[in-house]
């Protein structure tokens, strides 16, 4: 009996340990912060400019498309050496190689192993010496692809180097990071009062800062914030005059109950280097506020988002009782009747975290939330960490709000960097009942089969311009521009996969505005009503306005007699658009209309709202139409389920895309133009440059020399020849170079041609021109086709000449070899 009695208490010491370890492990598990997404593993790159540290690059695990990777520029001196500076984190560092390749990537100029690598510095860096032996171009873009070989696999890096003299490199560096750090000083700050254009103002916004505000607001008013984790500057344009530079950090700031408060700061710089000092030729600022619920954010009508900028992304579900947002790349969700928040996505570490993991060049769109609270989204750009880590891609996931896990339903890597996956991946994306994925890239329209890893591609050669999406991204149309279609527009419906076409009458044209919920909306253009202006900028005068839902029926049209419709805008809310009438070749705007959308939307659950407060200035709210009935807030963290990972390979072709132009301004892409002359225009106006698709510079701003005279000999003939005719251009050119129409620039615009060593045609009158081979402060020097000969003209009289010839103006670019 006792060795029963022993037996049975053994048994339940068993099994009550077992009940206690399975109680610790379920209870581990709810609270363990992400144990399930690795930690970041892959080192960092700096270059050393003797001392200071400058471009950190976060390494890529698979080879990148060097024409879509411009996240840093790295000028060479004429010694064209480099000191690369490592920061290993935990991984051992093996081996270092280089490959420089001509900007658009096609050719290998030069590749390297370094075979020496000093791990001997004080920070723990480990530093490597780069010479380049290759002749470069000067002042011409070349890709850097530096392969670092660490215990966990090969990993990429990449900068673009361009060779230029007297560039002021470490000075303008330096100025960068010791501005953002007197920021925090108010003592030292008044230092800075001389490099500002301060004004004053009533408001205090640290999401949205300039050169103009006040000094008061640049040194941070009183916040009081203190730097967490400093910047390293990344170069994004350097030249012999100036310099723009962006510096990206971390700052914390006590609440008022003391609590933390995290900000992600970006500083753009743009400086000029004079014999005296360095100038601020501008200065922009954005913080936003990483959220945290512990922070007293619910308030009696709504949640307190902190310090951002007001295009608060965020979806609601029916009746609004869960609400998803997104801030600083994560991804929330709210449930209004009992207080409940989910971080349901974000690389940020929670604790003893670094650049790595908080960085943000992804983003989160949000597909839909059900009534449930279960949240379809996609994340696209670079991941920080977890089994992607490295990739630059896109993945849609599944939130389980009950289970409060997420779950990976495929993953689509990329070769392009985050800021040209954004332009096509923020217009559509769309999961239907089928688990078929529909993405806009590079112009083709892909379904990409879930559940059998596979894809096709419905549409090629779409218009960007001209491309549309619904609502809720279940419908899409497109203007066709190519094959026995030409000029109709293709409506798609992704959850039957029917589609249907508007076809245009005889002398008319379509053109694709927008959606209306799921309605289409486009205009009814007559042969003759597109007008192109002095400046070249195209207009289209619409004649009436259809609002169509899928089916063809006309749900609403708009028409005016005697007015044309132009510059239409499409809102959530309201389509904005003015009433014009044709004078001559311009349109004038008479009045304006708009049409309402009666449609009720999230918008009437939730809306978005800007308050003031004494120490964070403007800050941002979500205000909800119920009252929140929790104060006192439910914090949850999702797990990311494991399982087989889906990963579908979408090859796409970029060819299509031909010549475009990429305008680089305030730190990053601007935007993408077919038209090199709108580009210039939109450069101008951001301070910008603009670079072709092999990433050549077309043009920029503020970079020409004073003064500078072509030898004629070096102008290819068929430029020489003066004609305005491009198609005879090309082919006199041939291989060798590629046209290039300014036609709507100003001469002070294209004169950065001739400082480029590029002559410029000038159409003078009707069946006269032009080339424009020299310029000094006070003449254009002009080459008469017809004689040969070169001689001066006045600079306000050339400007007035090509502006009374309609400002066309053809140049070229030299092909790379």
């Amino acid at each position: 009996m006792l060795k029963v009695l022993k037996r049975f208490l053994i048994l339940l010491i068993i099994f009550m340990l077992g009940v206690a370890g399975t109680v610790f492990l379920m209870n581990n598990e709810t609270t363990d912060d992400r144990s399930d997404m690795n930690n970041p593993t892959l080192p960092e790159v700096m270059v050393d400019f003797n001392g200071t540290l400058a471009n950190r690059m976060y390494g890529y695990r698979q080879p990148m498309e060097a024409d879509f990777v411009r996240d840093s520029v790295t000028p060479l001196d004429t010694t064209k050496k480099l000191t690369l500076a490592i920061n290993p984190y935990d991984e051992k560092v093996k081996s270092l190689s280089y490959e420089v390749r001509t900007s658009d990537g096609t050719k290998i100029v030069e590749n390297r192993k370094i075979k020496d690598l000093d791990s001997s510095g004080s920070d723990g860096y480990i530093r490597a010496q780069i010479e380049i032996n290759s002749g470069l171009l000067m002042n011409q873009e070349y890709s850097m692809q530096l392969t670092v070989d660490t215990n966990d696999g090969e990993a990429y890096y990449y900068t673009r180097v361009v060779s230029r003299s007297s560039t002021n490199t470490q000075a303008y560096v330096k100025f960068a990071s010791d501005f953002a750090q007197m920021c925090m000083d108010k003592t030292s700050a008044d230092n800075l009062a001389a490099y500002l254009e301060s004004a004053e103002s009533a408001t205090t916004n640290f999401a949205s800062v300039s050169i103009k505000s006040p000094l008061s607001v640049i040194s941070w008013g009183n916040l009081n914030p203190q730097i967490t984790k400093k910047g390293i500057p990344v170069i994004k344009e350097i030249n012999e005059t100036t310099a723009s530079i962006s510096l990206e950090y971390e700052i914390c700031a006590a609440n008022e109950n003391g609590g933390a408060e995290y900000y992600n700061v970006t500083d753009f710089y743009r400086l000029r280097y004079s014999e005296d000092r360095i100038r601020l030729l501008d200065f922009e600022r954005s913080a936003g506020q990483v959220f945290d619920p512990k922070q007293s954010v619910i308030t009696d009508d709504g949640l307190l988002l902190g310090v951002r900028n007001k295009n608060v992304t965020y979806l609601t579900n029916t009746e609004g009782s869960v609400t998803a947002f997104v801030q600083e790349g994560a991804l929330w969700t709210y449930t209004q009747n009992n207080g409940k928040f989910a971080q349901v996505f974000d690389f940020r570490k929670a604790a003893k975290g670094d650049f790595r993991d908080s960085r943000t060049e992804h983003d989160i769109k949000l597909l839909s939330v059900e009534d449930d609270g279960d949240v379809n989204f996609m994340v696209y750009g670079y991941m920080n960490r977890g089994s992607h880590e490295g990739y630059c891609g896109a993945g849609i996931y599944h939130y389980n709000h009950d289970q409060n896990v997420v779950e990976e339903k495929v993953f689509i890597p990329t070769t392009e960097s985050f800021e040209f996956l954004k332009s096509d991946l923020g217009t559509l994306s769309y999961v239907n009942k089928k688990n078929q994925l529909f993405l806009l890239l590079s112009g083709s329209l892909y379904q990409i089969n879930i559940d059998d890893s596979d894809y096709k591609v419905l549409a090629e050669n779409i218009d960007n311009n001209q491309f549309a999406v619904s609502e809720t991204n279940a419908h899409a149309a497109w203007r066709i521009v190519d094959g026995e279609q030409t000029g109709q527009i293709e409506y798609i419906d992704f959850d039957s996969l029917k589609t249907r076409n508007d076809t245009p009458d005889t002398s008319q044209q379509l053109r694709v505005l927008g959606f209306m919920n799921e309605d289409l909306i486009y205009g009814n253009v007559l042969d003759g009503d597109s007008l192109t202006d002095e400046n070249g900028h195209t207009v289209d005068g619409i004649t009436s306005i259809k609002i169509e839902d899928f089916d063809g029926n006309i749900k609403k049209e708009y028409h005016q007699d005697g007015y044309y419709i132009t510059e239409v805008t499409v809102g959530s809310s309201m389509m904005e658009f003015n009433l014009s009438e044709k004078n001559g070749n311009v349109y004038t705007v008479k009045n304006k209309d708009n049409i309402m959308n009666n449609k009720k939307t999230s918008a009437d659950l939730v809306s978005v709202e800007q308050t003031s407060t004494t120490r964070q200035g403007v800050i941002v709210k979500l205000v909800f139409t119920d009252k929140p009935e929790a104060d006192e807030p439910l914090i949850l963290t999702a797990k990311i389920k494991n399982g087989n990972e889906n990963i579908v390979q979408v090859e796409v072709d970029k060819s299509q895309l031909g010549n475009v132009y990429y305008v680089y301004a305030r730190g990053g892409l601007d935007s993408v133009w077919t038209d090199p002359a709108q580009a210039v225009l939109q450069a101008d106006s951001r301070t910008g440059v603009v670079l072709n698709r092999a990433q050549q510079y077309v043009w920029e701003r503020g970079n020409i020399k004073t003064q500078l005279t072509l030898n004629t000999e070096d102008v290819p003939e068929v430029i020489r020849s003066g004609s305005w005719d491009k198609d005879k251009l090309q082919e006199g050119l041939g291989d060798s170079g590629t046209v290039i129409d300014l036609t709507g620039c100003s001469l002070e615009n294209v004169l950065y041609e001739i400082s480029a060593q590029r002559a410029v045609i000038a159409k003078t009158g009707a069946d006269t021109s032009v080339v424009i081979v020299g310029y000094d402060a006070y003449n254009t020097w002009l080459l008469d086709p017809a004689t040969g000969e070169v001689s001066p003209y006045g600079m306000n009289d050339s400007t007035a000449l090509f502006q009374q010839a309609g400002n066309v103006f053809i140049s070229y670019l030299d092909n790379q070899k």
